[in-house]
């Protein structure tokens, strides 16, 4: 995991206690809170979720530059944050991908022991990965159930 710092601009919402965060170096990286504790945090949470999701593409982090001036009465700080990819989760809980696949949850146990559902472990947690799911809701599915495989015939000479 590694420590990321970005500058983040706090910034008054007019006649509201909102303080409004953006992050000026991660385009589209925006939130809001109820107080400056409240803004900070959730302007953390959107630093992860934005970095881990570039991590997780593959794509290159914008340097960050620091010495932007935030409007309205509002404030500059530097927030650090520690993340990698696995801060965004590809996955569902069983249930949740019994639900989805609408089947039983024996019936998830049973595919992801067939291996037509792939699973990982994610903070001591089993989740099946949603490509896999994607992958199974994309297949064509065969009425009835599966044929028997045919054992060989012994031939007696």
């Amino acid at each position: 995991m590694a420590r990321y710092i970005y500058e983040i601009l706090l910034e008054p919402e007019d006649d509201t206690s909102v303080w409004n965060v953006t992050v000026p170096d991660l385009e589209g990286c925006l939130t809001f809170g109820e107080s400056i504790d409240d803004a900070v945090a959730e302007a953390a949470d959107a630093l992860m979720t934005y970095i881990a999701s570039l991590l997780k593409n593959g794509d290159t982090l914008p340097s960050p530059v620091f010495g932007n001036e935030a409007s309205k009465g509002g404030m500059a700080i530097a927030l650090a944050v520690e993340v990698d990819a696995s801060y965004i989760i590809d996955g569902v809980s069983p249930s949740e991908a019994a639900t989805m696949l609408g089947v039983t949850r024996g019936r998830v146990s049973q595919m992801i022991r067939a291996g037509v559902l792939s699973t990982y472990e994610h903070a001591g947690e089993r989740v099946v990965d949603l490509a896999s799911i994607n992958d199974r809701l994309a297949a064509p599915r065969l009425a009835g159930r599966p044929r028997k495989e045919k054992s060989p015939e012994f031939v007696t000479i």
